[in-house]
């Protein structure tokens, strides 16, 4: 053992766990946010389902061209919303990772802490001196053991949160080579707009505009689509269809029309439902973050708390006779309450992200916005809002001349930060 009967931590390098180097990755919450969203494997190849069905409308005339102009606008917008989400689970483990290398500090102070409390008590009692009787050892030495725990689950979690953020940002696996995320520690404790946030978020969420396309462009061409959009809320709705062929048609020559009716007021209730629950999402996002903010506030009082006490123990240090012990162990209640507040900032930051993956808009800050010809133009059977006039769609909703271009189509990763160059991006510690 070390001197001072002191066991080496199962953590101490060489250590089992691959380790950081003295070189780490310098990434920053938008790079990671952005890098992610346009690496979303998914949404690419969703992109290039919706170029395929491009390359078909340039083929088609009429009814089918039609339909497939509809499924072109809802393939933009899910490959949207899986970058949204992308990016909201790669901030999540940005902002993970950024607590555990944060705590890790103050979790290595508390250790150091500890053992140099441990081995002044030792040497007290090897030169026979006498030991404060409010300090037990056996009590320090428990503390230690659970500290050194806590740091080897953190080594572990280190290393999980770099592979998962390699992963999302399609970086290469390399277990020692690790991020070292650049964050914003000051917490935005600023009151949220409840109402902003919830038009907000019904303005921009995927689930909302795709409902509300599909019941205003619902014709007889867009009734298969319609079909597979019900589906997908349900695999009962959309399954009964009319029997194929001529002869069916001529006796159920009104069959069509009717399946627009039906099928309209699936829509719109599917609508009212989906818009409903994402007031409730929202609501709850940002109820989360109030309480976050509360939290951190708490925590920040407990951290000026603990600061005054430490401060305090040693100004009258010498006047009272306060003992080496009593002011080690009150700096490690410091470096906890420190390590709570960490905590509950980074607690914070990952709730605020939530909200804004629910609102639908981290996507669309890395300029993946979904610009749809026509959405503001109801050219259906439903009976939906009248017609918008708009430069970008004049004439038919779906032209080839009227739709053509950045119209109707969805934007890329253009803002500074979004590129494929943070892999390479390593600077000395």
């Amino acid at each position: 053992g070390e001197p001072g009967g002191i066991e080496p931590s199962p953590c101490d390098f060489p250590c089992l766990l691959p380790g950081p180097t003295e070189c780490y990755e310098t990434l920053d919450a938008t790079t990671c946010q952005c890098n992610a969203a346009t690496n979303t494997s998914i949404a690419n190849a969703v992109a290039l389902e919706r170029h395929w069905a491009n390359v078909l409308i340039s083929c088609e005339e009429g009814l089918v061209e039609e339909a497939l102009c509809l499924t072109r606008s809802l393939l933009a917008l899910q490959a949207a919303d899986l970058r949204n989400a992308s990016a909201a689970t790669a901030l999540t483990s940005f902002y993970l990772l950024a607590g555990v290398e944060a705590q890790q500090d103050y979790l290595d102070r508390g250790i150091s802490e500890l053992e140099t409390a441990i081995r002044r008590l030792d040497s007290l009692k090897e030169e026979g001196l006498p030991t404060p009787d409010q300090i037990d050892r056996s009590v320090l030495a428990t503390q230690l053991v659970e500290l050194r725990d806590k740091n080897l689950q953190l080594c572990l979690l280190r290393i999980q949160l770099n592979g998962q953020l390699k992963r999302q940002l399609g970086c290469p696996l390399d277990e020692r080579r690790f991020f070292w995320p650049r964050v914003e520690w000051a917490p935005n404790l600023a009151p949220i707009d409840i109402e902003s946030a919830v038009a907000e978020g019904l303005s921009s969420r995927v689930d909302l505009r795709s409902l509300q396309l599909v019941r205003c462009k619902l014709s007889k061409a867009t009734v298969p689509v319609a079909r597979l959009v019900l589906q997908v809320a349900d695999g009962t709705l959309g399954a009964v269809t009319p029997t194929p062929g001529l002869i069916h048609h001529l006796r159920c020559a009104d069959c069509k029309k009717h399946e627009i009716d039906v099928r309209c007021r699936q829509l719109l209730l599917l609508e009212e439902d989906a818009t409903q629950l994402a007031i409730a999402k929202v609501k709850n996002g940002a109820y989360k973050v109030m309480t976050q903010q509360d939290r951190v506030r708490l925590a920040k009082q407990a951290v000026d708390e603990r600061r005054a006490e430490l401060n305090r123990l040693e100004k009258i240090r010498e006047v009272e006779d306060i003992s080496i012990f009593e002011i080690s162990a009150a700096r490690g209640r410091l470096f906890e309450a420190e390590a709570t507040l960490v905590e509950k900032v980074i607690e914070l930051k990952v709730a605020e992200v939530a909200l804004r993956e629910t609102q639908g808009m981290l996507a669309v800050e890395c300029g993946y916005s979904v610009s749809i010809c026509g959405e503001h133009c109801c050219t259906g059977e439903c009976g939906c809002r009248p017609c918008r006039t708009s430069s970008a769609c004049s004439g038919s909703a779906c032209s080839r001349s009227a739709c053509s271009g950045s119209a109707c189509g969805c934007g890329g990763a253009s803002q500074p930060g979004c590129g494929l160059s943070v892999c390479g991006d390593a600077v000395s510690d």
